[in-house]
């Protein structure tokens, strides 16, 4: 019975969709920019909605994703900013309009990076309109 129990809340939770972290519309947003258009002028930034777990000393690699309307034909230029004892690297910090959407953000942590959550801000610049951004949530744990 108590492998049954187990199976059945192991079968719901699968069936819970995972949630993406998504950034507010960059581009287009202003209201009245043609008939329907709804967000096809606008991009949005896609990051891990869970916490990327790093021990002090290490690092890791994420990946993001832009997803484009279907209007949206512009370059976005990519930063990143973390706070004091992370250092970042995006793998490329100019997305062209014919290029794939993934890219990395590598995130090390110094060996004296403050143990705890922190968040690394990823903000998409189009050629005109606005930007966005994105928080990528960090989880620094100490190294023994």
């Amino acid at each position: 019975m108590k492998n049954m129990l187990c199976v059945a809340a192991v079968a719901v939770a699968a069936m819970i969709p995972v949630a993406c972290n998504n950034s507010p519309p960059g581009g287009n947003t202003a209201a009245g920019t043609g008939v329907g258009s709804g967000n096809k002028g606008t991009f949005t930034i896609k990051a891990p909605e869970m916490s990327t777990t790093i021990k002090q000393g290490d690092r890791q690699t994420v990946k993001l994703s832009l997803s484009r309307g279907s209007e949206f034909k512009q370059s976005v230029k990519l930063e990143a900013s973390a706070p004091t004892g992370l250092k970042v690297d995006l793998g490329t910090k100019h997305v062209a309009a014919s290029d794939p959407t993934e890219f990395t953000l590598t995130i090390e942590a110094d060996k004296t990076a403050a143990i705890g959550e922190s968040v690394v801000k990823v903000t998409g610049t189009p050629d005109t309109g606005t930007a966005t951004s994105v928080d990528v949530k960090v989880k620094v744990e100490e190294k023994k």
